[in-house]
């Protein structure tokens, strides 16, 4: 599900933009304004929808999602002005990547596992970096075989097929089939108390420090990473590298992250937060310190910088889907998701067109690559105060 959603809109941006930009001609800034109105649209509709998840039933909401991501891309191909993609990527692409992202799936995951949510929430994260892999090629080709507003009406079709079988075989509750989290015989202590726990309010989660550091901490390396891949196929195109190639790098990133998911999966749950996340900083640090030598380096340095920002910093995406229900409690797990998604989605906001308003202005991405490595090693110091717990069980943090 994941795959076809998050993993498919951001990743793929860099190939979708080439054909929008060769025929609206906007700068590059404007250009990557798409991603700014996507994140800011789920940064707005993530807390309503993360409360809406914890009442009315997943499947049905992932229905929806679907049906819009699919309608996205077919409205893509009737646009006739850049304005009417930002419509788009708005009001129909947008409210598809909170209604099947990864607010919704820490939901339904933090219902079925309780002792294996790090592994469960790896696995499933996976099909982000999955959908970064598959897609760029699948788009890549529809594109070769068709002019672009042809690609993107194919591309609509794969979209529904893929996303609503899919979607129709989730079940929201173990409950619903007379089970229990983690395929347990009986109800867990751990998850009897989630369960019996009181929600608590949006004021109580953004007035917890806790919320702010895991956001910051997320947002530092999930931005970056948005505004590299963003802008990954005009860097490479900028520096001599062919189109097909560029794609290919959308495709090792993509690769990269997809084994960083599985590797959280298989770490998560034995290594705790802590040493994944100080992993992901560091790594992404030397990612980005990599891709300030994409000039001098050409391809194979701007492929290293991008399997190391992916394979490292990649550890960070499943985090915050780990800790909300770790730190904030399963019973209010979509509000507090969705608040945390809303916040670093805010974050996100910037990334995309600031890539591209640094090389409108100096030429080159050095600099906003510098500044990435720099705040992801500055925010190492950070980790080791987040709280791990809930408020009111100081007892369990490890």
């Amino acid at each position: 599900m994941m795959l076809a959603a998050t993993g498919m809109i951001a990743s793929t941006y860099s190939i979708v933009a080439v054909p929008l930009a060769a025929e609206f001609r906007p700068s590059r800034m404007v250009l990557m304004l798409s991603m700014t109105v996507l994140s800011g649209v789920c940064a707005a509709l993530s807390p309503l929808l993360g409360s809406v998840m914890d009442r009315v039933p997943l499947k049905w909401l992932m229905v929806v999602g679907g049906v819009l991501l699919a309608a996205g891309y077919a409205a893509l191909s009737f646009t006739t002005s850049f304005k009417q993609v930002l419509a788009i990527y708005g009001v129909l692409v947008a409210p598809a990547n909170v209604l099947m992202g990864p607010v919704a799936a820490t939901v339904l995951l933090s219902r079925w596992f309780v002792k294996r949510r790090g592994r469960a929430i790896g696995v499933a994260i996976a099909g982000i970096s999955a959908g970064g892999f598959v897609f760029p090629m699948i788009i890549q080709g529809l594109l070769n075989a068709f002019e672009w507003r042809e690609a993107f009406r194919w591309l609509s079709l794969v979209l529904l097929v893929w996303t609503i079988p899919t979607v129709l075989l989730v079940v929201n509750r173990p409950s619903d089939r007379g089970l229990n989290p983690d395929g347990a015989a009986e109800v867990e202590p751990a998850s009897r108390a989630e369960a019996l726990s009181a929600p608590i309010s949006i004021r109580d989660v953004l007035g917890d420090p806790a919320f702010w550091m895991i956001a910051f901490t997320v947002a530092v390396v999930t931005a970056g990473m948005k505004g590299m891949v963003t802008n990954l196929a005009p860097l490479a195109i900028g520096v001599g590298v062919k189109a097909s190639d560029a794609a290919l790098l959308v495709s090792i990133y993509a690769g990269a992250s997809f084994i960083a998911k599985l590797n959280f999966a298989a770490l998560a749950d034995q290594l705790g937060p802590r040493v994944l996340m100080l992993t992901a900083l560091g790594g992404f640090a030397l990612g980005m310190g990599c891709l300030t030598q994409a000039a001098a380096g050409g391809y194979p340095v701007i492929a290293l910088g991008v399997a190391l920002t992916g394979l490292l910093g990649g550890l960070m995406v499943p985090i915050e889907s780990y800790l909300a229900p770790r730190v904030f409690g399963q019973r209010a797990v979509g509000r507090a998701m969705g608040l945390l998604s809303g916040t670093i989605l805010g974050a996100l906001l910037c990334t995309p067109p600031l890539f591209g308003f640094i090389f409108d202005v100096t030429g080159s991405y050095t600099g906003i690559f510098w500044t990435f490595s720099g705040l992801a090693l500055a925010t190492l110091l950070l980790v080791p105060a987040i709280r791990l717990h809930p408020r009111a069980k100081p007892g369990l943090e490890t």
